[in-house]
């Protein structure tokens, strides 16, 4: 009987324990939205509202392109970086945010990793994004980077 009632509590205190969260780590967030490629909105389970809900979130290590920009290759490569990060969020299994900080505006910070691949390096190596390590951004050429062919030229907004 106590054998039995082991089998049926064990899986439960596993998968919570598997999701439990401490200073650097929260587990098992859900994704609510993304503004970008390297911003995106979560809620944290098992923390009060007020500091769990619709909580923006700086992925961190790189630096995609800006949604309000000019520039015909940099807008394109800024969709293309928000609809890939969208897919994966919306699609994952699961969501941990790791190395939790917070950036020099004070912004959360985290390494952010859908099903046990870290979103920064899918990015980086999809060439939708470039390391970023929280100083200066260098300039990038978003039609280079991306290899796209269209003239970088600003569009006629």
């Amino acid at each position: 009987m106590l054998m039995c009632a082991l089998v049926l509590i064990a899986p439960a205190f596993l998968y919570a324990s598997d999701c439990s969260h401490d200073s650097k780590t929260l587990r098992c967030v859900s994704f609510v939205r993304n503004y970008d490629g390297d911003t995106i909105t979560v809620d944290i389970p098992n923390i009060h509202p007020l500091f769990g809900k619709n909580i923006s979130v700086r992925i961190r290590g790189i630096d995609t392109a800006e949604v309000k920009t000019k520039d015909k290759c940099e807008k394109r490569a800024s969709r293309t970086a928000r609809r890939l990060v969208e897919k994966l969020l919306k699609h994952a299994k699961r969501i941990d945010l790791l190395n939790i900080d917070r950036d020099k505006y004070f912004r959360i910070s985290a390494d952010v990793s859908v099903d046990g691949k870290l979103i920064s390096e899918i990015l980086i190596k999809n060439r939708l994004a470039v390391a970023y390590d929280g100083g200066h951004k260098a300039a990038v050429d978003w039609c280079t980077l991306t290899g796209s062919t269209e003239n970088a030229n600003t569009s006629p907004n």
